[in-house]
């Protein structure tokens, strides 16, 4: 049985955006990025009432790839829905370089992201930046999932820990959740 319904999680610059697509992209599941509920314009958090019910509404579909990092009543009904949890257990070494990359390529290009929101340099210098925040997180929000996603508490939630980079295609093609790796041939 394939999953129609699959939680991605993660902490920060761990990939689960950009695996989401890809996953998205050859399943044909509809992505949900959970920041895209959460953050309201000038980066200002939505009322939880209403982000836990966008969670609620948008995860009653019957098919998705959702992606997040969040704790509380939207993880246990994200977790509750899903057919299958991936997490993304990625060290700090691997996630900083990613984030300090992703977050200067953003300022840069002005990218837009959640609710008409953009990185900006100055805001990159901020006490409340992206850049501390992440890093200052990053070992809670592996701590969470990991009790959260331990066999014992998955309530039987088939779970697909991946910790290394290179681990995380190889898995999923297996897996069928991505394309197969082309081979050259001769």
């Amino acid at each position: 049985m394939t999953a129609r319904r699959i939680a991605l999680v993660g902490p920060v610059a761990s990939g689960k955006s950009t695996l989401a697509a890809a996953i998205a992209a050859h399943t044909h599941l509809p992505h949900l990025d959970l920041d895209n509920l959460f953050w309201g314009p000038d980066w200002t958090p939505v009322p939880g009432c209403l982000f836990h019910a966008r969670v609620r509404d948008a995860l009653a579909a019957d098919t998705w790839i959702a992606e997040g990092n969040y704790g509380g009543e939207p993880a246990e009904v994200l977790l509750a829905r899903a057919e299958l949890a991936i997490w993304l257990d990625l060290p700090l070494r691997v996630c900083l370089p990613r984030l300090i990359r992703r977050s200067l390529v953003r300022a840069a290009t002005r990218q837009e992201l959640f609710a008409g929101n953009r990185e900006s340099f100055r805001h990159l210098l901020a006490r409340d930046s992206i850049l501390r925040w992440g890093p200052a997180h990053h070992h809670r929000h592996r701590l969470r999932w990991a009790t959260r996603l331990s066999p014992g508490q998955a309530g039987g939630l088939p779970v697909v820990r991946l910790d290394r980079p290179a681990a995380v295609p190889v898995r999923l093609q297996a897996l069928g959740l991505l394309a197969p790796k082309e081979t050259d041939q001769p």
